[in-house]
């Protein structure tokens, strides 16, 4: 068995280095087997003269060699080192390159703004399914900003105005004054006037990345208990952005640091992060924010793996096809069957198509409700559900997240009704009843495909009865002994009975 290869990313960034290792299989699935981070803050290296000098990348020389030697412990050979606003802002950019390469043995590309906000729109799209937005990318040293329609870039800029040079110019005191504030406020509206583009797509969420959307993602989620510690497809409301940007600047740095969610190394740059954030927010006439687990490292590994076709054209699908690849041997076909049954029976049911949020449910659960046999056989939708919630399945948000680890998990007498009740603060009130439909197609659908004498499934609803006509290659002995009890469930949660009638397949 040829083993699978393995790529090392390395992004110098102006606050962190960061270092990704992706195993790649021969289909082109991908999946994260290690990441590690080093806070270097390269911004505040700069001089007056806006060098960084040699003995200022000591640290960063000793990162980058670690680094590299725990991409050769996992046996990568090819290692791409990017770096980013800190060195390419710098007057001595190529000196600081050639520094980096000849001590530690990488070959480093210096990635330019329009590049790095490139790399951060095709990390987004790969990730989350929408179809409108604005990207904002905020990193130590600059800020990138893309807008993007039908999941196509369409203007982009990069703002030489970042978290860590921020703070070295407007910060410094223990608390931000109201000068400072509006002064930095004031600094990138004015960069951002000179682009007509920027205000002529008002009302789109605003994607963020990077750790100032992240950490303000957890400390929302902290405030609020949510039921999810998820920041992948987070969304947060500009009310409650607002929130935090009023109180956050006024407090001490020691009260910071207590801020439940807030790491003690970052609590000084959250505050200039933030006010970027508002303010750009505010340039675009964003209607919400959503969180992006996903940037640069994961568009550079796109950008790696399909140059002619960058863009995923589906989130969903690739990010289920790569835990597929990587999960228990399980046959693709049987739950590509299992999804096609489950389909078929909602039609009968519903009357109409699945809607798209119902298609990603029914899809993903049928796709990934053995998933959880890769930790353990027994009890393993159970695992299933648990993965399902915590994975970060691209494509999904939350509230699919939730019902999609109810359907793979579905148990109406116990577990389905706690997992109800521990996320009603991300589900509808009407999906405890959605809940249970589509959890019992699902179930009955698994017990149709149990083994492969059921070749093909027709069903009708007429008159309150679920009718059902069942194609067979043999006699579906396991089909139905589970069939009974999984149809009751059906019965209960869409209020129809059901009756089936079985067709031997013909043998020409």
């Amino acid at each position: 068995m040829k083993q699978n290869e393995t790529l090392g990313i390395i992004d110098i960034g102006s606050n962190s280095i960061r270092l990704v290792i992706y195993e790649l299989d021969q289909n082109g699935a991908y999946r994260n087997i290690h990441e590690d981070k080093y806070a270097a803050r390269l911004s505040n290296a700069v001089e007056t003269n806006g060098q960084i000098l040699r003995p200022s990348l000591d640290k960063a020389i000793t990162v980058l060699k670690q680094f590299k030697a725990k991409c050769e412990a996992f046996q990568t050979h090819r290692i791409r080192a990017a770096a980013t606003a800190a060195i390419r802002n710098a007057t001595n950019a190529q000196e600081i390159i050639g520094w980096l390469e000849q001590e530690t043995g990488l070959e480093v590309e210096c990635v330019s703004g329009d590049q790095e906000a490139y790399y951060g729109f095709l990390g987004v799209i790969q990730s989350i399914d929408l179809a409108d937005g604005y990207v904002v990318d905020i990193g130590g040293g600059s800020t990138e900003i893309t807008v993007f329609r039908d999941r196509k870039r369409l203007h982009s800029i990069s703002l030489p105005i970042g978290a860590v040079n921020s703070y070295a110019r407007y910060g410094g005191e223990d608390t931000w004054s109201n000068d400072h504030i509006e002064a930095l406020c004031n600094q990138v509206a004015e960069a951002l006037r000179e682009h007509d583009w920027v205000r002529q797509h008002p009302g789109l969420p605003l994607i963020g990345l990077g750790g100032t959307m992240r950490t303000l993602a957890k400390i929302e989620q902290k405030r609020t208990q949510y039921s999810l510690p998820v920041t992948h497809h987070y969304e947060i409301s500009a009310a409650s952005m607002d929130n935090m940007c009023k109180s956050l600047p006024h407090l001490t740095s020691a009260q910071r640091k207590k801020v439940p969610g807030l790491a003690k190394d970052r609590a000084d740059i959250i505050v200039p992060g933030i006010l970027i954030l508002r303010t750009v927010f505010d340039m675009i006439q964003g209607d919400h924010y959503v969180v992006s687990g996903a940037g640069l490292r994961d568009g550079i590994l796109r950008d790696l793996m399909s140059p002619l076709c960058p863009e995923a054209p589906n989130a969903l699908e690739i990010s289920v096809r790569n835990f597929i690849h990587f999960g228990p041997p399980v046959p693709e076909q049987h739950l590509k069957r299992v999804h096609q049954d489950a389909v078929v029976l909602y039609r009968a049911l519903m009357g109409e198509a699945p809607e798209p949020a119902d298609a990603r449910i029914l899809y993903t659960a049928a796709m990934l409700h053995g998933a959880g046999k890769q930790i353990n056989y027994f009890r393993y939708t159970q695992h299933s559900s648990y993965w399902i919630m915590n994975a970060g399945i691209y494509g999904l948000s939350h509230r699919e997240t939730v019902l999609t680890a109810i359907a793979a998990d579905y148990h109406p007498k116990k577990r389905t009704p706690q997992l109800l009740n521990k996320h009603r603060d991300i589900l509808k009130d009407s999906d405890e009843r959605h809940a249970h439909r589509l959890g019992s197609i699902l179930r009955a659908s698994e017990a149709i495909n149990r083994s492969e004498s059921i070749s093909a499934v027709m069903a009708t609803t007429k008159n309150g009865s679920l009718q059902m006509h069942f194609i067979c290659t043999a006699e579906p002995l396991m089909e139905l002994s589970g069939l009974e009890d999984a149809l009751k469930d059906l019965e209960d949660a869409w209020e129809v009975t059901s009756v089936y009638s079985i067709q031997q397949a013909s043998k020409e």
